[in-house]
């Protein structure tokens, strides 16, 4: 409810006071409030918390199987094991793949997720953790999608918190915030997704928390949500955050509808507008305050350009190096690869500070 004449200046007051904002205003901010003035407004909010600064992560994403049961509408990327193109990576696949990029580039966090995959089991995910923290020991691995997470609970007869407390144990150190897209059931039945499963991504993370097993959020946007959808996704999230502190970061993405099932539909045909990207990068800000401190510019999909932009309105983490990632690029988009480099040379262009962190958002190195 405002209590001022003027909209924005009220959630200004509001935020910079620290008080949580109520979903109308949040579906103000994304239907009416001029851009232009929220991007004040988060950019304020970062400058508060981390000043200049902005990280990043040298980072290898791995995508050890395409092969998926949940076969979602908005993904290009899955295969059902039956193509020519679907395949699992074994052990010593994995390693020898890290070891490429870990000894060309101190890679310090392994982006390890995959589909969905019918024939693994609990015991294929700890050997293989096992090995690589053997193998890379200081290197933190950042693994596994809520709903892969979910899958091998389920397979094996155990809870969340047994099957991520075993994960742990053999090597995982975070988990990504994957399949968060927006918890909504009406939204998730048209990206086929199982209805409950934006309610089961909030559980897998709040027993993940519990165990002191720290992650990051996610929402997806620019496909068949409203307005108000995301504004109720913010807040499911802010709910959980204030509980255990658990969510190290938020990254707010676009639908990239190529080659997927929405656009074969024609629900989707095009992917979001640069406005609406920073819209959300801005709100997302907002919203989480001092609560959730950093927010990631989710360059990947947008483009360099694109990530600078981000960060002008609010983002603090340009997110990380990318090698060899395979999903984005099932959609026919082209993100190729993106050495450190690149990242410190882009922020200093807008005159931020770099600064390079671990899997653990803990600085290791200023630029």
């Amino acid at each position: 409810m405002f209590t001022s004449t003027d909209p924005v200046e009220h959630i200004y007051s509001k935020v910079m006071s620290g008080q949580d904002l109520d979903e109308d205003e949040i579906v103000y901010m994304y239907d009416v409030a001029d851009l232009s003035d929220l991007g004040k407004i988060s950019r304020k909010i970062t400058d508060q918390i981390t000043g200049r600064y902005v990280s990043f992560v040298s980072n290898q994403i791995l995508n050890y199987t395409n092969i998926c049961n949940v076969r979602c509408n908005f993904c290009a990327f899955y295969r059902t094991g039956k193509e020519e193109d679907s395949y699992l990576m074994q052990k010593d696949d994995v390693i020898e793949r890290i070891r490429q990029y870990y000894d060309n580039y101190g890679i310090r966090q392994l982006l390890i997720q995959g589909g969905v995959n019918p024939n693994l089991g609990l015991d294929y995910y700890t050997g293989l953790f096992s090995a690589i923290k053997k193998e890379f020991p200081d290197l933190g691995i950042h693994g596994l999608s809520t709903s892969e997470i979910s899958f091998i609970s389920r397979k094996e007869k155990l809870s969340f918190s047994e099957t991520i407390s075993r994960l742990t144990e053999s090597g995982l150190q975070t988990i990504p915030g994957a399949g968060g897209e927006i918890f909504s059931v009406d939204v998730r039945k048209k990206l086929g997704r199982p209805p409950k499963s934006g309610e089961e991504w909030l559980q897998v993370m709040e027993e993940a928390h519990k165990l002191g097993v720290k992650s990051s959020a996610t929402m997806m946007f620019g496909h068949v949500e409203e307005s108000y959808h995301k504004a109720r996704h913010l807040l499911s999230i802010l709910e959980l955050q204030k509980k255990y502190h658990g969510f190290m970061s938020f990254t707010a993405w676009n639908f990239e509808p190529g080659k997927t099932e929405l656009q074969r539909q024609g629900l989707v045909k095009y992917r979001s507008g640069g406005m609406d990207v920073l819209r959300n990068v801005a709100i997302s800000r907002i919203v989480f305050n001092r609560h959730l401190p950093v927010i990631q510019s989710s360059w990947l999909t947008n483009g360099v350009q694109m990530g600078q932009m981000a960060v002008l309105f609010g983002a603090n983490d340009w997110g990380g190096t990318i090698y060899d990632e395979k999903v984005i690029p099932a959609t026919g988009k082209d993100v190729g690869n993106l050495r450190k480099e690149k990242i410190i040379n882009s922020l200093k262009q807008i005159g931020m500070l770099p600064v390079e962190r671990d899997n653990l958002y803990r600085i290791v190195r200023y630029y």
